[in-house]
């Protein structure tokens, strides 16, 4: 899902423009997004609000949590990594619980009043499928292993010194007296 998150302007401060104050903030808000969501701390604070929602059996770690930050937009966006439609819903609900509720303690350079933030594109459940690197890992596995066994092949037929007829003993500058010929 995509948020927006802003400085509320001080109020009691003069000297200073409050609005572009406020607007660099937001871009260092943003800039920190990313390692918050990451964080162990968001996933502990998400598996708490899971369990005030009611949900049992799930429990978020850093590594089902992503963010990502489009820089030319200034939007920012959360997804979350889950084997289970269903449960992925009530995880990214419970993440937006969580940075609307919560957001003064991550947030904290604000002081109490924390962030704004606004829920620009609600939660989309969509199915994910295999990224393109495990569905290339064993063609391209396989097609190593061939190629380094057809390279060995090669270099150990090169290495070899071994004498098999006349003609590999000619090639070293003797003389053939006899040869002695397979037998059947």
């Amino acid at each position: 899902f995509t948020i927006g998150v802003d400085a509320p302007a001080p109020k009691d401060v003069t000297g200073y423009d409050p609005i572009l104050t406020s607007y660099q903030a937001s871009e260092y808000i943003r800039d920190d997004f990313v390692e918050i969501i990451q964080s162990d701390m968001f996933a502990d604070d998400v598996n708490v609000v899971l369990k005030t929602m009611g949900v049992s059996g799930v429990t978020v770690s850093r590594g089902n949590l992503g963010a990502a930050v489009e820089k030319q937009r200034r939007l920012m966006s959360l997804s979350v990594t889950w084997g289970d439609a269903a449960q992925a819903q009530k995880i990214a609900d419970a993440a937006i619980k969580n940075l609307t509720d919560n957001n003064a303690k991550y947030f904290a350079q604000l002081g109490s009043t924390g962030a704004n933030i606004t829920v620009i594109d609600h939660p989309v459940v969509s199915p994910v499928g295999r990224s393109l690197r495990e569905q290339m890992d064993i063609p391209i596995r396989v097609l190593i292993a061939l190629l380094a066994g057809i390279a060995l092949a090669f270099i150990l037929d090169y290495l070899d010194t071994a004498v098999r007829d006349a003609r590999d003993v000619e090639s070293l500058g003797l003389r053939v007296v006899g040869e002695i010929p397979r037998g059947k």
